[in-house]
């Protein structure tokens, strides 16, 4: 009997919220689109599901061979020296804490890394950039506001996986109203918007990372594609390690 190969294992990032009727009411319910997995599977990997708990070790993290961070609530400002403002949602600090330290973990065991919107900003917050706040105050001429789903034009460097994947411009589905205002650390902006905005960053050293302030799980062929550019860099790395192992 052949020998299945087995399937990539990617960590995929979920909140909790409060079930608000039935007999499990006032208790909390790990929660997470099932687009996520669904678009991970139709790659041909396996999701596994985490949600916020006690950091995950370097060694814990490395047993995944990717992670996904997903969509959510806005970042708590405090996270990056800034008090509230009456537009931010309601912050998860204990979701932030967590998915911070998972990114930090994943970088340090060369995990590769794909960031969806929020998860784009969480990469953006633990390299010690910022965000705006409220795009429709602070850079009017971005569409996507926050208020729906929003088809938007990535324009994409040429010299970036994303660019392989994508080409240089794409209409993706954004929905935020946050978004990237500086990039600091190890990140490069790779897409931005007509308005200026940075739509995508990835990483100039060590593991992958790309980040995106889109809805790939949802975007068809071409969300598909960024989904691929996980795989990939996963398979990148395990040749990698296979080199290294007949040395």
């Amino acid at each position: 009997m052949a020998q299945r190969t087995r399937r990539p294992l990617i960590g995929v990032t979920a909140g909790t919220t409060a079930m608000m009727s039935g007999a499990w009411a006032g208790h909390d319910a790990v929660r997470v689109n099932d687009s996520y997995v669904q678009a991970l599977r139709a790659a041909g990997a396996r999701a596994v599901i985490i949600a916020p708990q006690d950091d995950w070790s370097d060694e814990e993290v490395a047993e995944l061979d990717g992670l996904v961070l997903t969509g959510g609530t806005d970042l708590d400002p405090a996270g990056w020296g800034e008090g509230a403002l009456p537009t931010d949602m309601t912050p998860d600090p204990q979701r932030d804490a967590f998915e911070t330290a998972l990114y930090r973990a994943a970088r340090r065991s060369g995990v590769p890394v794909l960031g969806i919107c929020r998860g784009l900003q969480v990469i953006v917050i633990a390299e010690g950039g910022d965000l705006h706040r409220h795009l429709p105050t602070d850079l009017p001429g971005h569409p996507a506001t926050g208020q729906r789903p929003t088809r938007v034009v990535a324009e994409i460097d040429a010299a970036s996986d994303l660019g392989v994947a994508l080409g240089t411009r794409a209409a993706v589905t954004a929905y935020h109203h946050q978004g990237i205002r500086t990039v600091r650390g190890a990140l490069r902006i790779v897409a931005r918007h007509a308005s200026g905005l940075p739509l995508a960053v990835e990483a100039d050293s060590g593991s992958a990372v790309l980040g995106v302030q889109w809805h790939p799980e949802i975007d068809g062929q071409g969300g598909a594609a960024v989904v691929e550019s996980l795989l990939t860099a996963i398979r990148h790395r395990q040749r990698s390690a296979s080199t290294r192992a007949l040395v």
